[in-house]
């Protein structure tokens, strides 16, 4: 029997590690840089680098499940972006965008209850993930749950405080949640 380089002791190594899964990144310099960002414009491009660490901790094949995942959803297919998400998930858990993005996947499904659970899963393996935090809000307000869609927004503004348009949105939480007309 020939030894084969990928194999230990008559076991397949993990598949991650032939694919190279990037190490978890530090963003605690990122965050601070979307704090002291001095426009909504120099906050969007820490943000856009923000997605790309995230989407490249994901091995090559996951990435490309998650692409291909993103671009279903975008031509309709949201039920074919669902099962690529769900591969995903099940290739890397532990990665907190892929549950935000499989959330996405059932909101266009109109599958709020699974969506909701996913953005919790996905904020407790990342509580600073932004696009999770903007989802969830988004979603409590559609469920008229207000007091819950200002607290994520409210959070969304703490670590980013130049989300476009983001005290126009906070405003007019705060007065759903009082119940003022909007």
């Amino acid at each position: 029997m020939t030894s084969r380089p990928w194999s230990r002791a008559g076991c397949i190594v993990p598949a991650v590690w032939l694919l190279g899964a990037a190490a978890p990144v530090d963003t605690s310099p990122l965050f601070a840089a979307l704090l002291n960002a001095p426009s909504t414009a120099s906050a969007e491009m820490v943000e856009a680098k923000l997605q790309a660490v995230w989407h490249d901790q994901a091995t090559p094949s996951v990435q490309l499940l998650i692409d291909q995942a993103s671009e279903k959803i975008m031509t309709g297919h949201a039920k074919d972006a669902l099962a690529d998400c769900e591969a995903a998930v099940v290739l890397q858990p532990d990665l907190a965008d892929l549950w935000r993005r499989r959330a996405e996947a059932r909101m266009a499904l109109g599958d709020e209850a699974g969506a909701t659970a996913d953005l919790a899963q996905a904020l407790s393996r990342e509580p600073r993930l932004l696009p999770a935090l903007v989802d969830l809000s988004q979603l409590a307000e559609a469920q008229h749950n207000y007091p819950q869609a200002l607290k994520a927004w409210q959070k969304v503004l703490e670590l980013d405080p130049k989300t476009a348009k983001g005290q126009a949105r906070l405003d007019r939480l705060r007065r759903r949640v009082n119940g003022e007309p909007i």
